[in-house]
């Protein structure tokens, strides 16, 4: 019986408890939100772009002229050393000309313009060795032919590595 009465003692007691404070239950936590989508690449220009290929062509001609390149020769024309070292730097020419030098290299194709190629072209065949040699040099700007960062002895040596394989008459 005491058992009784000491229960019946802490039940009453249950009331005097301090007070809880108002606690919310816990949210569950959020899903982290997908980073950003990335930036898409600028897309390369469009085969007729502003300018045609000609136009970028001429172009870079009249600012291989300005530049004095025009009536430059080759120095390494026919030097058989200097074809074979030209031969040799081809390779960062290729990916786009091609191995043969027709315009067709693996990355040509998705070139928005196509590569010149050197077996036979009209406008290979009006421009100077000067102008050749510069065009080698500095690229065209407004489409994919950038320089490549090859000396000027080199560029003399793909120029006559270009003319004695590819260009024949």
């Amino acid at each position: 019986m005491s058992s009784l009465l000491l229960l019946a003692s802490l039940l009453a007691c249950g009331g005097s408890e301090a007070p809880k404070p108002d606690v919310k239950p816990a949210e569950p936590p959020k899903a982290a939100e997908p980073p950003p989508a990335p930036t898409p690449p600028p897309a390369a220009p469009a085969a007729s772009g502003p300018y045609t290929p000609d136009e970028l062509a001429s172009a870079a001609y009249e600012k291989a002229k300005a530049a004095g390149a025009d009536a430059t020769p080759n120095p390494k024309s026919g030097d058989a050393a200097a074809i074979a070292a030209g031969k040799a730097q081809w390779s960062k020419c290729a990916t786009c000309h091609g191995e043969t030098g027709a315009g067709d290299g693996i990355a040509g194709g998705a070139l928005p313009q196509k590569p010149a190629q050197f077996t036979w072209n009209e406008r290979w065949d009006a421009t100077t060795v000067g102008v050749k040699h510069w065009i080698i040099l500095n690229g065209i700007q407004g489409t994919s032919m950038a320089p490549l960062g090859l000396t000027d002895d080199q560029a003399w040596e793909v120029l006559a590595f270009i003319e004695a394989d590819f260009h024949k008459k």
